[in-house]
């Protein structure tokens, strides 16, 4: 009878070879800890970011930042993804009509959107995101889309709210809320100590949004709250 090493039943499972939920459990943990130095290094200024940097942030080799994430604009969009979180999938939500109320669609965009606004690490990488885009063809480009989703994603809500708008109306508007949530984040991070609290802001930002878009017209002649504006936005449009 042949009698079998012990090194034949401690091969498998052994810990040169861990078990393939092991494996997966511990390349998500790096990925993660890559992701964070990520976010820790661009804050530090964009500049000075690069993969490199970034694995000695991470503490693991440089190949493996690039087996994760490839290059470096892969790795800024997953980090961006990571700061920003769930707001970007919530605003698809809410553009699509999460509520029976497109007003309560509004509302609820308006509070999450404060909420990031208050986060002072978001604001600091968006700051040194805007910079590296100036200066990053691909980031730029980056940048640009996350943009331009955004100001489409508000103008779905904005017609729900109000679908009398017109085309010209209706982006004007969507422009115009993008600028001012964009606008209190560069306000909040470097106003100084007597500014107004961000509550307060707040609550005065949903009233104007309200009465930016208006209430849908009743009259098909185009008579109506909105007529004026339209007329004035058509004007524009033909110089």
């Amino acid at each position: 009878m042949t009698k079998h090493s012990s090194q034949d039943h401690e091969f498998e499972g052994s810990p040169a070879t861990p078990p393939r939920g092991v494996r997966a459990a511990q390349s998500e943990r790096r990925r993660a800890d890559i992701l964070k130095a990520s976010s820790d290094v661009l804050m530090q200024g964009y500049a000075d970011y690069s993969l490199r940097k970034v694995a000695a942030a991470a503490g693991v080799r440089l190949n493996t930042v690039q087996h994760h994430f490839g290059d470096l604009e892969s790795l800024v969009l997953a980090t961006t993804e990571t700061i920003l979180g769930d707001f970007m999938p919530r605003l698809r939500q809410l553009a699509a009509g999460q509520y029976d109320s497109p007003s309560d669609d509004l509302m609820v965009f308006l509070d999450e959107a404060w909420a990031a606004i208050r986060d002072t690490n978001l604001r600091r990488f968006t700051f040194e995101l805007w910079a590296m885009g100036l200066h990053q063809p691909a980031i730029g480009q980056l940048v640009r889309q996350l943009y331009e989703e955004y100001r489409h994603s508000v103008a779905a809500i904005v017609h729900r709210v109000n679908p009398s708008l017109t085309d010209a109306e209706l982006h004007t508007v969507a422009m115009l809320i993008c600028s001012w949530t964009e606008g209190a984040l560069v306000m909040a991070h470097w106003s100084g100590p007597g500014a107004p609290s961000l509550s307060f802001v707040g609550l005065r930002m949903k009233a104007a949004c309200l009465a930016l878009i208006g209430t849908p017209r009743t009259s098909a002649s185009g008579l109506g709250p909105n007529s004026e504006r339209t007329e004035d936005l058509a004007r524009v449009e033909q110089k």
